[in-house]
C-alpha cells in the first residue's frame, strides 16, 4: 500500500504561471497566494491546503499580485482588481499604461505602469491619493521598464526599483523626487530583496549574479553567480542564521 506521509502536501508551481508568489500572515497562520493566469489561489503554508480561488475571472492574465490582511490585489492590464477572501470587491483604475508592478507599504498600495507612472491608493478605501512619472520627469526613457521594487528598511517614503536595462533608482514617493541614480549593473535586475541588514539589499540579475548591495554607499558588498541561468527570486532568512536563497527557471 502506497504510503502516506505526504498525502496533505502540494507542489505549488506545476499548475501556476511565472508570476512571483506573495505569502503573508494573519494571526499565526501564514498563506502563500500564487497566479493561474486569469485568477489565483490561496494556500495554508502548513499543509498547502487550496483555502480558495478567486471569482470571477479578471479578463486579462494577471501580471502582479499583492496581500494585505485578507485583500488581494491583482494587476490586469490598466486595472487593478481587488478581492476579498477570493470575491471581487472593487476595481482601482489607471488612465494610462498597463500595471506591471505592485507593492503595499503599511497601508498603501503602490503601483508601476508601463508608461513610468507610479500611483498610490488607500488600501482601504481604494482611492487614489498621488500619481508621479519618471518619464514626464526624464529619470527612465519610455522604453524602459521596471522589473522589480522594494520599500528598504528605515528609507521612510522611499522605494528602491530596478529597471531592465540594469539601472536602479532610488525615489521619494512623498516629495516625488529622485534621491539616487546608482550605478549600473549592466544586466536586467530580475529580483530585488531586503536583507536582514538595514541599507543592505539583495540583487538578482538576468546574466546569474546575485549581488549584495549597500544603498547607502553605493557599493557592492558580496557577488555571487548562479550555475543556471537568470536569478528570478531572493529570499534571505531573518533569524541568527545568514542564509540566502535564490531559485532559477529551472
Amino acid at each position: 500500500e502506497r504510503s502516506r506521509v505526504l498525502e496533505g502536501f502540494r507542489a505549488i508551481g506545476v499548475v501556476t504561471l511565472p508570476q512571483r508568489a506573495v505569502i503573508n500572515k494573519l494571526g499565526t497562520e501564514n498563506f502563500v497566494t500564487t497566479c493561474v493566469k486569469r485568477g489565483f489561489q490561496v494556500f495554508d503554508c502548513n499543509r498547502l491546503r487550496l483555502l480558495f480561488v478567486s471569482s470571477p475571472a479578471t479578463p486579462r492574465s494577471i501580471k502582479a499580485l499583492e496581500v494585505y490582511k485578507d485583500l488581494t490585489f491583482a494587476a490586469c492590464g490598466p486595472i487593478v482588481h481587488v478581492f476579498k477572501r477570493g470575491k471581487e470587491i472593487a476595481q482601482l483604475k489607471r488612465q494610462q499604461g498597463n500595471v506591471k508592478l505592485l507593492l503595499v507599504v503599511g497601508e498603501i498600495l503602490f503601483t508601476y505602469s508601463s508608461d513610468g507612472t507610479i500611483a498610490s491608493f488607500d488600501v482601504n478605501t481604494h482611492e487614489e491619493i498621488s500619481s508621479y512619472s519618471l518619464v514626464e520627469d526624464g529619470l527612465v526613457a519610455s522604453t524602459t521598464q521596471a522589473t522589480s521594487w522594494i520599500h528598504p528598511h528605515t528609507y521612510l517614503n522611499k522605494l528602491l526599483i530596478g529597471f531592465d536595462d540594469g539601472s536602479l533608482l532610488l525615489v521619494n514617493v512623498n516629495s516625488k523626487k529622485l534621491v539616487h541614480q546608482f550605478k549600473s549593473l549592466e544586466s536586467t535586475v530580475t529580483c530585488l530583496s531586503q536583507s536582514p541588514a538595514v541599507d543592505v539589499v539583495g540583487v538578482g540579475l538576468a546574466d546569474g549574479r546575485i549581488l549584495l548591495r549597500n544603498i547607502k554607499f553605493d557599493e557592492t558588498l558580496m557577488e555571487l553567480e548562479q550555475a543556471d541561468g537568470s536569478v528570478n527570486d531572493l529570499s534571505f532568512r531573518t533569524d541568527f542564521t545568514s542564509i540566502l536563497s535564490s531559485c532559477s527557471p529551472s
